[in-house]
């Protein structure tokens, strides 16, 4: 029997509970920014200022899914619509990134997403060809 292990994935930096503020378009590229920079994955666990690009994004791969109820669990009503939607329909905003999720071109992030006195339960999935880069002012 051949047993082949997928390790877990391993970032530099996290988003996790980091307050993401904007969401440039940079032509397919997306730049993430935060209130407060980014986490180090590593002790001493700094938090540097900076900041998130993800490129060659795909569009047509790309969504927001809003939960019309936070944090609680049983049925619940929502939306889902394309992520350049969600960027020109929530400005500004504030997105709590509560967990991060890695996979094959895809990154996604859950948390909780306020604006305009609305607050949502929230997923972003950003499906990218290119790179994710953490960007620091280090």
């Amino acid at each position: 029997m051949k047993k082949v292990i997928r390790e877990n994935i391993l970032t530099a930096y996290s988003l996790h509970d980091m307050n993401i503020i904007s969401v440039d378009i940079v032509g397919n590229d997306i730049i993430l920014r935060t209130q407060s920079g980014l986490v180090e994955t590593v002790f001493p666990y700094g938090q540097p200022d900076g900041y998130v690009e993800f490129q060659n994004v795909r569009w047509d791969y790309s969504f927001v899914y809003l939960l019309g109820v936070t944090g609680n669990v049983g049925t619940f009503t929502g939306e889902k619509m394309f992520l350049k939607d969600f960027i020109s329909r929530f400005t500004p905003f504030g997105f709590s990134v509560m967990d991060e999720t890695y996979g094959h071109n895809i990154t996604k992030f859950n948390g909780y997403l306020s604006s305009a006195r609305e607050h949502h339960e929230c997923i972003i999935e950003i499906y990218h060809e290119g790179d994710m880069v953490f960007v620091t002012e280090e």
